[in-house]
């Protein structure tokens, strides 16, 4: 059965997508196209140092993509480059394989989002666009 609470969190962040603001310069920029899907996404990030000072994700797809392009960015910005390709594999590999994790804050959503199999790859989009993005 899926969490209320995670249901409520995933529609705010689907109804009012944060990180969707051009960014002026980014250091790194990606666009993820899911094969199976076809929802895409496209992320940019600033980084300062090793730190994220700005990200922007725009998602053509489900308004699940659109929700998880939302909480990744609010997860991403302001750690560093090192910690958000940890999260990003930590959010792929818990989707994919089941492998356990500990989410905190908005990303506990994922906790529910692991029992609909078949809306794994729209969940995992952002995160997806976010590695490329952080690896460019």
């Amino acid at each position: 059965m899926e969490d209320p609470l995670h249901r409520e969190i995933l529609e705010e962040h689907a109804r009012s997508p944060g990180h969707q603001s051009s960014l002026e310069q980014p250091t790194g920029k990606s666009v993820w196209t899911s094969p199976r899907t076809g929802n895409v996404c496209s992320v940019a990030i600033v980084s300062e140092g090793e730190r994220i000072t700005g990200v922007q994700a725009e998602v053509e797809g489900s308004a699940l993509a659109i929700a998880c392009s939302s909480l990744m960015g609010s997860a991403v910005e302001g750690i560093t480059v090192e910690e958000a390709l940890g999260l990003a594999k930590s959010v792929i590999e818990f989707l994919e394989d089941g492998k356990e994790t500990s989410f905190s804050g908005d990303l506990v959503v994922y906790e529910s989002i692991i029992r609909f199999p078949e809306r794994h790859d729209c969940a995992m989009l952002p995160w997806r666009a976010l590695v490329l993005a952080l690896k460019s």
